[in-house]
């Protein structure tokens, strides 16, 4: 007889998605959106027959959620009865004295990790999940330290919030470091994880990070839901990652160096954005716009201008335009005209000598704006 369960991790409620632009009604929006997930992910359990829900950590965010989430998540979690919940803080969501975990009276189906080694509740016969939580916000602790188990035989799964360090992306903080090896060599058919918002399922290790269900950041475009895991009875395991996120986010890069006047970057970035958000709910999109390539400095790539004509055109939910053009110039040819532009020029290249890299990036901006400024056009900032 096979058995599912449900996994999900790093839903990050009450977000404040400052990073992605997200302000006013739309933060609003995007905030609502992680609470519908959680629901929608609950729901899919129920019809999928599962016997238990698992949640990998960062379930919510610790300085900003209060009450209200608390009373929200002990209504869900209710509403799945008689489904287990179980919760393994992780490094945003903490067990700490005063948390929303350790304040609030859970519904009895809901069991909370409270320990930073792994102990076992049984789903069944024969089938037990290992959780723990992280008891501080920068635990180090290796999550599969510890001895085998498995020794009564059945299946085992470890659930906690964890850095996989073989596989770690790049520039990811590193909590409850553990290795995808250790998860077979500890006795675990396959090891429950969140920390990573981009899913990654291995069959070959038992390696399960489900992603985060609805993107946190601009980068994270691919499809995303919940895992329904299922314990076959011969204990081998299976994956169905699901497809249900309701918003997008979604990078598109715009060349402009053929641009001759500020008309030509408008017309290449607004194609960009619609090849970028095409068969997608444009009111459910966050976009980010990257003007690239060689521009010559007559050009104004005045980002404001720009916002405003994607959004009028394509309608996007959220929208953020960077310039990261570089004047196509000489320098050379400049400095030796006897103008306030070849002045100008001239500073900023012996200035440039003997500035350090963060000093050189900051005179180029410098030379492209007082460029811009003295062929009188109006300066669009980065």
């Amino acid at each position: 007889m096979s058995i599912r369960l449900l996994h999900i991790a790093d839903l990050h409620l009450d977000r404040a998605f400052v990073g992605m632009g997200c302000q006013g009604d739309l933060a609003i929006r995007r905030r609502l959106g992680l609470r519908e997930a959680l629901r929608r992910a609950g729901q899919t359990a129920l019809e999928r027959g599962c016997s238990a829900v698992t949640i990998g950590g960062d379930l919510y965010e610790h300085d900003r959620a209060g009450a209200a989430t608390a009373a929200f998540l002990v209504e869900t979690f209710a509403s799945w009865q008689p489904m287990k919940v179980l919760l393994a803080p992780g490094n945003h969501d903490p067990l700490l004295t005063g948390s929303i975990y350790s304040r609030t009276e859970w519904p009895s189906n809901v069991h909370l990790f409270s320990t930073s080694d792994l102990h076992p509740v049984a789903i069944s016969d024969g089938l037990a999940v290992w959780g723990l939580a992280h008891l501080e916000p920068a635990w180090q602790g290796d999550p599969l330290a510890g001895d085998p188990v498995g020794a009564d035989g059945g299946v085992h799964l470890a659930l906690f919030h964890g850095a996989e360090l073989g596989s770690r992306p790049e520039g990811k903080s590193i909590h409850g470091p553990f290795h995808a090896a250790a998860i077979h060599g500890r006795g675990f058919a396959g090891a429950l994880c969140g920390h990573y918002h981009r899913r990654r399922v291995d069959e070959s290790s038992g390696l399960l990070y489900p992603g985060s269900p609805e993107p946190l950041t601009f980068d994270e475009c691919e499809p995303r839901g919940a895992v329904v895991v299922t314990v076959e009875g011969d204990g081998s395991l299976s994956h169905e990652p699901l497809q249900d996120n309701r918003w997008h986010a979604r990078i598109a890069v715009a060349d402009v160096a053929t641009a001759r006047g500020l008309a030509d970057v408008v017309e290449a970035a607004t194609a960009a954005a619609m090849v970028a958000c095409a068969g997608l709910q444009p009111d459910r999109v966050i976009l980010r716009l990257d003007l690239c390539g060689e521009i010559d400095h007559a050009v104004p790539a005045d980002t404001f201008t720009v916002e405003t004509a994607v959004r009028d055109t394509c309608a996007v939910a959220g929208l953020r335009v960077r310039d990261l053009t570089s004047p196509a110039l000489s320098i050379v040819a400049v400095s030796s005209e006897a103008t306030v532009r070849g002045a100008f020029a001239r500073a900023a290249a012996q200035a440039a000598e003997s500035a350090d890299d963060e000093q050189r990036r900051i005179l180029d901006d410098a030379l492209r704006y007082g460029l811009q400024a003295l062929s009188g056009n109006e300066v669009g900032l980065r």
